[in-house]
């Protein structure tokens, strides 16, 4: 009997440090993919408060556009990954979204993901080992919401 006990302790004691590590890993994972989208963050904090044009805030919001804010920071349909790790971010365009993201592959490698989903359209997806190519698409689409 005795032997059996000790048997499912070790067990128990197996099980919880794999999920200990486990977690680790996923924080870890979590932290790097954050960390690789910080260029996409500050780009986006860099003209937030820039206006948004007239006609495309009527294109997004037909039926109450006036009561919308007018600052690019209006159109986040959200910070994708949460608050203590952010890996992207989606925005509110006429006829749908437009989402800009980090993702890692099985293998470890990051890959930085632009895609659009529009209304009547097939959805569009870029995938990118480099920064650059996708903060490009990000300031091409955002060049052509806002007023300057």
């Amino acid at each position: 009997m005795n032997d059996t006990l000790n048997k499912i302790k070790a067990e128990a004691q197996r099980r919880r440090e794999s999920e200990a590590m486990s977690r680790a890993s996923s924080m870890d994972l979590a932290q790097r993919r954050s960390a690789a989208a910080m260029p996409l963050f500050k780009a986006f904090g860099d003209i937030e408060n820039t206006f948004v044009r007239i006609d495309v805030l009527k294109r997004i919001w037909p039926e109450d556009y006036q009561r919308r804010s007018d600052r690019a920071r209006g159109l986040v349909a959200g910070f994708l990954g949460g608050e203590p790790h952010p890996y992207g971010l989606s925005l509110h365009i006429p006829g749908g979204k437009a989402t800009f993201e980090v993702e890692l592959t099985w293998d470890g490698k990051i890959l930085y993901v632009s895609s659009r989903e529009v209304s009547g359209l097939r959805p569009w997806a870029s995938k990118v080992e480099q920064p650059e190519p996708w903060l490009e698409d990000f300031c091409q689409t955002m060049s052509t919401l806002l007023e300057f």
